[in-house]
C-alpha cells in the first residue's frame, strides 16, 4: 500500500513538475509574459483550494479506492490533453483538470496510509510518501529536460500521461483498504482551529518551495549563465537533498518533536533564500542539495500531525483541509514572483520574495500547538 500510495501521488507531481523545464520554451512558442505562464503551475493548484474539503469529505464518505481511481483518470485525462495541445489557453484548461484529480489524489493517499499504520510510525511512512516529489522533480529536470531539446516540448507530457496510465492500473488491481465505517457527508471537522494553522504552515512553505522550483531553471540561465539542461539538472538537485525524507520522519517517530524540527527548517530555508544569490555557479549544485536537506524536515511532519489533533472518521477532511491550503501556496507562490519578475528582474529582489514566504511558514509554526 505504501509503495502504490507513492506511485500514485507521484504520477500526479510528475505532472506537475514537468512544466519547470520547459517553461522557457513555452513562453517564447506562445509569446507569453512571466505572470501569465506562471498560470501552468498556479491553475494546476487552483482546483485544491475549493475542492480540496469536499473531497476529504468524500474519502470519509466513499473510501480512498474511488476517491483515488477518481483521482488518476482526471490526471491522466488532463496530462494526454496537455500533449496534445495547441494553444496556451487549452494548456491552461488541462491544467485544471490535471489539477482537479491530483486534489483527489493527495487527499486520499495519506488517508489510505492512515489504515495501515500505528501512530508511532507514522513519521517513517509519511517520510516514504513524501519522496513522491523529491522523485517526480528529479525524473522530470533531468530526463525530460533533454526530451523536451531533442524530440519537442511535448515529448515529456505523452511520456507522463504512460506513467499516469501505469498508476491508474496498479491501483486498481491492487489497492485494498482495511475496514473503515463509512460516515456521513459531514464538513464538522473543519471547526478544528489547529489543522487550519497547520495549513497555513503549509500553504507558505509551499509558496517558497514550488515558486524556487517553478523559476530556477530560467533564473539559474538567466543570471548564472547555464544552458537550459544545466539549469534544469541545478534545480533538480534541490530534490536530491529532499530524498531524506524517510530519515527525518523516522527521526520526528523517535524524537517526538515536530514543532520544533518544522521551526528549524523554515529558519533554514529563509537563510538559505537570502544567501542564494551570492553563490557562485561553481557552488551552485552543492549549494542546492544543502537547501533540499534543509527543508526535508517538514512534509514528514505536516503529515503526521492530523492524526494526533483530528479524530479518526475526520482525517480525511483533516487531509482535505492540508490540501487546500496546499493549493493557495502553489496558486500563489509562482504567481506572485512572476508578477516580482515582471516589474523588476533582479534576483536579490527575487530570492527576498521567496524568503518571506519562508519566514511567514517559521512564524505560523511558533504559534501552532502539537498534542
Amino acid at each position: 500500500m505504501l509503495f502504490i500510495a507513492l506511485l500514485s501521488s507521484s504520477s500526479f507531481l510528475f505532472s506537475m513538475q514537468i512544466v519547470p523545464p520547459v517553461l522557457p520554451t513555452l513562453i517564447e512558442v506562445y509569446d507569453v509574459s512571466n505572470a501569465r505562464a506562471s498560470n501552468l503551475m498556479s491553475f494546476i493548484a487552483l482546483p485544491g483550494v475549493f475542492l480540496s474539503i469536499l473531497g476529504g469529505a468524500f474519502v470519509n464518505k466513499y473510501g480512498t479506492k474511488i476517491i483515488g481511481l477518481t483521482g488518476l483518470i482526471l490526471v491522466s485525462v488532463g496530462t494526454l490533453i496537455f500533449a496534445l495541445s495547441s494553444s496556451f489557453l487549452s494548456l491552461e484548461m488541462s491544467r485544471l483538470i490535471i489539477g482537479v484529480g491530483g486534489t483527489f489524489l493527495i487527499v486520499a493517499m495519506p488517508a489510505l496510509l492512515t489504515q495501515y499504520f500505528a501512530q508511532r510510525e507514522m513519521g517513517l511512512a509519511m517520510g516514504i510518501h513524501g519522496l513522491n516529489m523529491p522523485l517526480a522533480t528529479l525524473v522530470s529536470f533531468n530526463l525530460l529536460g533533454i526530451t523536451q531539446i531533442i524530440y519537442g516540448w511535448q515529448a515529456p507530457f505523452f511520456i507522463a500521461f504512460i506513467i499516469c496510465m501505469a498508476a491508474l492500473s496498479i491501483f486498481s488491481l491492487f489497492v485494498k483498504e482495511e475496514y473503515k465505517e463509512r460516515t456521513n457527508l459531514s464538513f464538522s471537522g473543519i471547526k478544528n482551529g489547529q489543522i487550519w494553522l497547520l495549513g497555513l504552515v503549509w500553504a507558505t512553505f509551499n509558496m517558497a518551495i514550488i515558486s524556487f522550483l517553478t523559476w530556477s531553471p530560467k533564473l539559474f540561465m538567466d543570471f548564472w549563465g547555464l544552458d537550459p539542461a544545466k539549469s534544469a539538472f541545478t534545480s533538480s538537485m534541490f530534490m536530491v537533498g529532499s530524498l531524506i525524507t524517510p530519515l527525518t520522519g523516522y527521526l520526528s517517530d523517535r524524537i517526538r518533536k515536530r514543532r520544533l524540527l518544522m521551526m528549524l527548517s523554515a529558519l533554514g530555508m529563509t537563510l538559505s533564500f537570502l544567501f542564494l544569490p551570492s553563490i557562485s555557479v561553481e557552488a551552485l549544485v552543492p549549494a542546492t542539495i544543502l537547501f533540499g536537506l534543509v527543508v526535508a524536515f517538514v512534509p514528514p511532519m505536516i503529515f503526521s500531525i492530523p492524526s494526533k489533533i483530528m479524530d479518526s472518521k475526520n482525517i480525511g477532511l483533516g487531509f482535505g483541509v492540508l490540501n487546500a491550503c496546499l493549493g493557495i501556496g502553489i496558486f500563489l507562490g509562482p504567481f506572485v514572483v512572476g508578477l516580482v519578475m515582471d516589474m523588476i528582474y533582479d534576483k536579490i529582489l527575487v530570492f527576498f520574495t521567496m524568503a518571506i514566504f519562508a519566514l511567514s511558514s517559521l512564524l505560523l509554526t511558533l504559534v501552532l500547538k502539537e498534542r
